[in-house]
């Protein structure tokens, strides 16, 4: 298949290229700007909040498929930010949802919300996709908007789209503002005798769970492959850590153990995410996480000893 990716230039868009590729499909980027490291593929620059500009891409493009990662991706940005955000994420959803109705009606469409749609509150089991979406920061309403417009779009226009609920991930690559290449970075950092023998962290009583990026994006590649339009499909691993668990393991793969400093700026009141069911994602495409929490801790550890040697 000939895939569009929209947000290519990011964190999750590379690894879905290499992901794309490896499986002998035709990826197409698009973003605001070319990928920093180059590819060998067809770029075009375009922007999620410009209906011409996207309308553009798609016909230049002509894909069979698209995936639509573009968007913000922090949560701290909603509430500094909710107005870009609602706009970024909800509308520029809707401007690729209404240039996939105008020009490429028969483009398989994925469109990447987040399980934070589901909200922070534990009801004890698993939630399938039929869960009550409860959305508790304006990143999140802005997510749980892009998945109603998307199923919205796919039943009442019929256009083959469907979304992913992606649980936290990490992976190579990731921008150090989330939690575990912080920790990552810093411990690099002190490996390399680069910053005293101390970090700063927030708050590691928060429970969290994490899958390896490269298991997001085969499910995403599964989805598109496989899986039926107009549905939701859980992205997520299958178990809760404490973030102090995620520094134990990293402290023990870099082999340093620095003095931890509490930062005002980074702490947060402890909370927890509920566990997401993934039977659909499972059952309908044959999909099952790969690699152990431990092998992502490490890639991403060495990841940023390899850019600090750099």
């Amino acid at each position: 298949m000939r895939v569009l990716v929209t947000g290519a230039a990011g964190f999750v868009g590379g690894h879905l290229i290499r992901e794309l590729e490896s499986a002998g499909h035709s990826p197409v980027l698009m973003d605001l700007r070319p990928p920093a490291e180059g590819s060998p593929h067809l770029f075009i620059a375009a922007d999620i909040t410009d209906p011409s500009s996207v309308e553009s891409a798609f016909i230049h493009a002509k894909p069979d498929a698209c995936v639509h990662l573009a968007g913000i991706a922090y949560v701290p940005t909603g509430w500094r930010e909710p107005t870009q955000t609602l706009g970024v994420n909800l509308l520029g959803t809707l401007t690729v949802l209404e240039a996939v109705r105008q020009v490429a009606p028969h483009c398989r469409t994925l469109v990447v919300t987040s399980a934070e749609i589901y909200g922070r509150d534990d009801p004890g089991q698993p939630l399938t996709e039929d869960a009550p979406l409860h959305p508790q920061n304006p990143y999140a309403v802005s997510k749980a908007g892009a998945d109603i417009c998307t199923l919205l779009f796919a039943r009442h226009h019929q256009i083959p789209c469907l979304t992913a609920r992606p649980a936290n991930h990490c992976g190579p690559g990731q921008s150090a503002s989330f939690v575990v290449p912080s920790f990552a970075r810093q411990l690099a950092l002190v490996k390399l005798g680069l910053q005293p023998p101390e970090m700063k962290v927030g708050n590691l009583d928060s429970v969290r769970t994490f899958i390896d990026v490269r298991d997001v994006v085969r499910a995403y590649r599964l989805l598109l492959e496989k899986a039926s339009p107009g549905k939701a499909y859980n992205v997520a691993g299958r178990e809760r850590v404490r973030i102090g668990d995620i520094l134990e393991i990293l402290c023990d793969v870099a082999g340093v153990r620095p003095r931890l400093v509490r930062d005002p700026d980074r702490y947060r009141p402890t909370d927890s995410v509920p566990l997401l069911d993934t039977r659909r994602l499972c059952e309908e495409t044959g999909w099952e996480p790969r690699l152990s929490l431990r092998q992502s801790l490490q890639d991403v550890f060495q990841h940023e000893l390899q850019r600090l040697h750099a």
